[in-house]
């Protein structure tokens, strides 16, 4: 095992608006989400392919099974607050990240590249254009099982994508080969 630590993405708290948003808090969480993304694509940049098939002992996710249910899920969860659609053969791709009926997702294996494609495809060509023009956030949507606002599925992705983002890191750790610093950026607050 290495014992030194490739210093990671310093983490970033002086997020602005993403420009071209109707509300400003939907452009404040997809900026957020950007950020999100980026930690986890700097978490994954130097890792093998062993390292994102690894399933430790006792466990039932890979990294590569994590990020591509990552995207599959900020997908389905805005096609459902809007009019957007998945192109199919993105959906195809996607596919196993849904979750089967005991809730554990199925085998998967691919690139880091690919599962970069993956996630940025779906913030590009879904997410950004289908919230783009929202302008109430707060208006209830039949959801089928439950009733969803915009506002709060954008908060879900936002804790979706940070709480499997901790996951992956500490995948990598378990895998071990490869050591992750996680770092601070000049100004832990508000943006300058």
């Amino acid at each position: 095992m290495s014992t030194s630590a490739r210093p990671g993405r310093p983490r970033r708290y002086d997020i602005r608006p993403q420009e071209g948003f109707a509300h400003e808090g939907t452009a404040y969480v997809v900026a957020m989400l950007d950020e999100l993304s980026e930690r986890l694509f700097d978490l994954i940049a130097d890792l093998p392919q062993e390292a994102l098939d690894f399933v430790p002992q006792g466990a039932g996710n890979s990294i590569a099974m994590l990020v591509v249910h990552m995207a599959w899920a900020e997908a389905l969860w805005i096609t459902r607050i809007t009019e957007a659609s998945i192109p199919a053969e993105l959906e195809s791709a996607l596919l196993p990240g849904k979750q089967d009926s005991s809730g554990d997702l199925l085998p998967f294996s691919t690139d880091g590249d690919a599962l970069r494609a993956y996630c940025r495809t779906v913030r590009q060509e879904i997410t950004k254009p289908a919230l783009a023009d929202l302008e109430d956030v707060d208006t209830e949507i039949d959801g089928g099982s439950r009733p969803l606002t915009a506002r709060g599925v954008l908060m879900h992705l936002v804790w979706h994508w940070t709480y499997h983002s901790g996951q992956v890191g500490l995948l990598r750790r378990q895998w071990g080969e490869l050591r992750y610093q996680w770092t601070f950026a000049q100004n832990v607050g508000a943006p300058r």
